[in-house]
């Protein structure tokens, strides 16, 4: 006879996470709004966006799904039209934060 393995419950907290994501997420609305074209205007928009979804995403602890939103967050936010680079990095900083 085998003795079932306990089965893990593991919670990771990606409470941090989610919360400097919304964070950004504001921060690039706020940039949104002295956006001087619309193309810098409709990047910023994305890149908050995206943002927001990963946040959404952590807090349901989808790591993969948050990983593509941020990484569509820095791409967004790191490109010529939005010319946001301390965004993009905040970004990059999320997703070298999130585990594996």
């Amino acid at each position: 006879m085998q003795l079932a393995a306990p089965a893990l419950d593991i919670h990771l907290d990606f409470s941090h996470l989610e919360a400097a994501a919304r964070k950004w997420a504001t921060r690039a609305r706020g940039l949104v709004n002295r956006a001087v074209c619309d193309d810098q205007e409709n990047a910023l928009g994305v890149a908050a966006f995206e943002f927001d979804s990963a946040a959404k995403f952590l807090n349901r602890g989808d790591t993969d799904k948050a990983r593509d939103a941020l990484r569509a967050a820095c791409s967004y936010a790191g490109c010529e039209e939005a010319a946001a680079p301390q965004l993009a990095a905040a970004a990059r900083t999320l997703l070298d934060n999130l585990p594996a």
